[in-house]
């Protein structure tokens, strides 16, 4: 007999509440799908991380497992602990460093329904990584990507049929970026006079984000702009070398290193040109608040990348790891405020089009209630919430999900 469930009760898994686009968008979804109709549970394989305040507790349940040095045969059996005793209806996995705890977690703890999403990087370095993905995605509910570059990608890599991949971009909540600014000068925050022409780039500061690519290139932009500078606001294992780089280049005193900021979205309007200078992209967060803030974007021809800057509508995009060509880029567009100007107004508006948080959320929760109702025998008053929340959402949200289906090729939300 199928269990009756009042609630449907997600876990999501993370390594750790690093800054990151995954941990963002998964943040996002645990703090906004609707709580009168989802539990989350979000479980963490080692405990701390700078995101970790920013867990809404009244919408979520933070579980810290605490993994021990090295590989950690026990992480299957804590979370299958874990999804017995909060009943757990489906189980959430984000990219490889989470695949094969959560898939056994789930198997050992009796949780129906499997969804697991790649971001970024493809783990297919070897024959026994790819036998492994095949054998954990074929068994279930939803293998997602974030970009159809990177759908098609994966397809490819893995040896999987890209038709049973789907799509779901991220999105950002555009309430967090009111383009008025009250005559507010945002480059005072770095302590530069307004007219300084400032290029800059937001992440974490990892080998994948190829940021020495970045430095080198601005040293060919300080050789004709001396008077430019460059905004470096993130951390990671790569921080310090960074700034030796920069030493080593005799361009430290035009670069600005920033660990993260709660303002970061003030930072981000102190530049004129956000950068992207990746080996490799999902669908970049950072882009979308580059665009979202009104910013024109340079970025890499890697990844989703081109999915979201149209080269030459709403920014540049770059051969990867060509510092000439990176470095000509930020020129032109330094140089061209006009341009600057309709490349940052197109891309606003790409976002309000296409990439909001609304669409990504209301997407995520389509596809946990039609997973958990193959399981589940849902209770009359989850249905009348279900209800409530579809009539709740406007008729051109309505619209765009319609599209957003066409376009990523998934199931419906609505007949």
């Amino acid at each position: 007999m199928r269990k009756v469930i009042d609630k449907i009760n997600i876990a999501h898994i993370l390594g750790i509440l690093h800054f990151g686009g995954k941990e963002m968008v998964t943040v996002n979804v645990v703090n906004h799908v609707d709580s009168e109709i989802f539990n989350n549970h979000l479980i963490t394989l080692a405990k701390g991380g700078s995101m970790k305040k920013m867990i809404d507790p009244q919408r979520c349940k933070l579980i810290e497992i605490g993994r021990k040095w090295g590989n950690d045969a026990s992480l299957p059996f804590k979370i299958a602990r874990v999804c017995r005793q909060h009943e757990i209806d489906i189980m959430h996995t984000t990219a490889w460093g989470t695949l094969l705890e959560g898939f056994f977690g789930a198997r050992l703890g009796k949780v129906p329904a499997f969804i697991h999403v790649e971001h970024g990087t493809i783990k297919a370095d070897s024959f026994k990584h790819k036998l492994v993905q095949r054998f954990v995605w074929n068994r279930s509910e939803h293998i997602l990507s974030i970009s159809h570059i990177h759908r098609q990608s994966l397809a490819r890599a893995i040896g999987f049929d890209v038709e049973k991949i789907g799509v779901v971009e991220n999105g950002v909540d555009l309430e967090k970026f009111k383009l008025e600014s009250n005559g507010r000068d945002f480059k005072s925050l770095v302590g530069l006079p307004p007219e300084t022409p400032v290029f800059g780039s937001v992440g974490r500061i990892v080998h994948v984000k190829n940021y020495p690519l970045l430095l080198r290139a601005a040293k060919k932009v300080f050789q004709q702009m001396p008077e430019a500078r460059l905004l470096m606001i993130g951390a990671g294992p790569m921080y310090t070398d960074l700034r030796q780089l920069a030493k080593e280049l005799d361009i430290e005193d035009n670069v600005i290193f920033m660990r993260w900021r709660k303002n970061v979205l003030d930072y981000l309007r102190a530049m004129d040109i956000f950068v992207l200078s990746s080996f490799s992209e999902g669908m970049s967060i950072s882009i979308l608040e580059a665009m979202a803030s009104s910013l024109p974007v340079i970025a890499t021809d890697v990844g989703g990348n081109p999915e979201l800057v149209l080269d030459g509508e709403t920014g540049l995009l770059v051969p990867s790891d060509n510092d000439e060509e990176m470095a000509a880029a930020i020129l032109t567009l330094l140089r061209d405020p006009e341009k600057r100007k309709r490349f940052a107004a197109a891309g606003r508006k790409r976002v309000e089009e296409n990439y909001t948080l609304q669409l990504m959320i209301r997407r995520y929760e389509q596809l946990y209630i039609n997973a958990a109702r193959k399981y589940r025998t849902f209770s009359p008053e989850l249905e009348e919430k279900i209800r409530a929340r579809n009539q709740a959402f406007d008729a051109n949200m309505t619209r765009k999900l319609r599209e957003f289906d066409e376009r990523n090729a998934l199931e419906p939300m609505y007949s």
